[in-house]
């Protein structure tokens, strides 16, 4: 059992952390921003937070004029901080624009002080917390409200801190004399004292007339020997089979681009794609000989590259193709935005409508994407090139233990490392123009995601987003397709009714 070391108020952790601001690596400690308070900003990954970030810096000049400054915090290292800082907007970035430092805390030796650390993720959880000009931690919490609104409620929580002052001398008074519990970090324990005697005198229901009459019901009627339960262990299987495929229904609204992707890795090698630099050099091999001739059909035949024999202008030059921009992985084409190491790799068919990334966050990302609206047509190429490239490992492995056959599975779903998609490892994401939205503004697009329960993020372009179901843990495959294309029809729709509504002009 994991207990709290959190104290509030309590003395700021001590010691160095490295983070970038103003396009440099630096070194920052707390106790540098003593005079001033310290909102430091916890979340959990760059390239996801932008809007969280951004509504925080926006409010820096805010802070300031208080005598408060922001810093955000993850376990996303230095130098990745200043890519993310550098790309543009567009790209997901900031343009070089952010006014707030970012720390790096990569095995959340600072988060974790602060209850605000998921160990089995290794990242941050999204909160914030304030410290005083004095070095006292004031405030620590997590929170579901809108970004805009939290960086405005944390404004007006540092103003309301100013008011009520804690001494410094006090707390340290405190914590000295729990030396022995307190945490080697320097973290303090709340000086507060619980008597758990004291708190359960009134809890003794043992004597309760009520529960007595109730177990002694229980002892004449005896235990019944509850019934035997068999339990089957089910080998997970990708549910999409043709037939199934081709009874489904593509949307109906406008989509410029549909993209269908599956997560996997392979049994003998691991549950993720955190395997040795030897493996992930065997994997790259043992891949660019499935997707060879003798196994894939002419549509799956393609080109192999292994990236770490790009140089930085070939790779970025490689990742200006129209393809990575269809499929949202455009961002990869900034300098040091992705480790390039040996084993990285990336499998494209000659139609240019099917990717298979190797050894990036999972052993193998498996992409089928096309422009328009048939996700039938996107979704029968993704099953032809799953089911090809087990059965080609199969053949491969054919000499080998059967473990070392197929897909990893754990819990009765696929292994994967992807975030918010479940045990199929299978997600959807379609590409709309939506005008409607775009000239409505941030509160109607709030409103659409919570009704139609999808992400919807703008992509870059002029009035386009990019929409995703946000999945449940027992969504099958089938589900997740239903279940989107039924959001973005409705999305379509709620569009449609926007631009009536705002009059807006249409040209063809």
């Amino acid at each position: 059992m994991k207990f709290s070391m959190l104290a509030v108020p309590g003395a700021a952790p001590v010691g160095e952390i490295l983070g970038a601001e103003n396009g440099k690596e630096k070194k920052f400690t707390i106790s540098e921003y003593k005079g001033r308070f310290l909102v430091i900003v916890f979340y959990h990954g760059d390239w996801e937070c932008q809007e969280h970030l951004q509504a925080f810096s926006d409010l820096q000049e805010k802070f300031r004029g208080v005598k408060a400054e922001v810093v955000g915090c993850s376990v996303d290292s230095s130098k990745g901080h200043l890519v993310w800082m550098k790309t543009d907007k567009s790209d997901g970035g900031f343009g070089g624009n952010l006014k707030i430092a970012l720390w790096s805390d990569p095995a959340g030796s600072l988060s974790d002080q602060f209850d605000l650390y998921d160990a089995e993720e290794n990242q941050c959880l999204d909160g914030v917390v304030i410290i005083d000009e004095g070095g006292v931690v004031r405030h620590a919490m997590t929170t579901s409200l809108e970004f805009t609104d939290t960086a405005r409620n944390t404004f007006e929580m540092v103003n309301m801190l100013k008011k009520y002052k804690v001494d410094a001398k006090d707390v340290k008074k405190s914590s000295s004399k729990t030396t022995s519990t307190s945490s080697a970090s320097g973290r303090a324990i709340s000086p507060v004292k619980l008597d758990r005697a004291e708190m359960e005198k009134d809890w003794d229901v043992s004597e309760d007339p009520e529960l007595l009459k109730v177990l002694n019901m229980a002892k004449m009627l005896g235990r019944a020997q509850p019934p035997k339960v068999q339990t089957y262990s089910k080998n997970p299987l990708f549910d999409l089979l043709p037939t199934a495929i081709r009874r489904l229904v593509n949307p109906k609204a406008p989509v410029k681009c549909c993209v269908a992707s599956l997560q996997r890795n392979l049994a003998g090698y691991g549950l993720n794609g955190d395997i040795s630099k030897n493996q992930k050099i065997q994997l790259e091999n043992l891949m660019k000989k499935v997707m060879g001739v003798a196994y894939m059909p002419e549509d799956l035949t393609g080109k192999f590259s292994s990236l770490s024999k790009l140089n930085q202008r070939e790779q970025s030059k490689f990742f200006s193709a129209d393809l990575f921009c269809l499929t949202g992985d455009a961002w990869m084409k900034e300098p040091g935005s992705v480790e390039w190491t040996e084993g990285k790799g990336v499998f494209i068919n000659n139609y240019s409508n099917f990717i298979l990334w190797v050894n990036l966050d999972d052993q193998l990302r498996l992409v089928s994407v096309a422009k328009g609206q048939d996700l039938k047509y996107v979704l029968l190429r993704l099953q032809k090139a799953v089911a090809r490239i087990e059965e080609a490992l199969k053949m491969v492995f054919s000499t080998k233990s059967c473990q070392q056959r197929g897909f990893s599975t754990a819990n009765g779903g696929f292994s994967h490392s992807r975030r918010e998609v479940y045990g199929t490892g299978f997600e959807t994401s379609f590409t709309m123009e939506l005008v409607g939205f775009e000239r409505a503004g941030r509160e109607e697009i709030e409103k659409a995601k919570r009704e139609l329960n999808v992400k919807i993020e703008k992509n870059g372009k002029p009035n386009t987003f990019t929409v995703v179901l946000n999945q449940a843990p027992e969504d099958t495959e089938q589900d997740i397709v239903k279940k989107s294309v039924e959001a973005v029809d409705a999305l379509g729709k709620m569009d449609a009714e926007l631009q009536s509504r705002l009059g807006v002009k249409l040209t063809l």
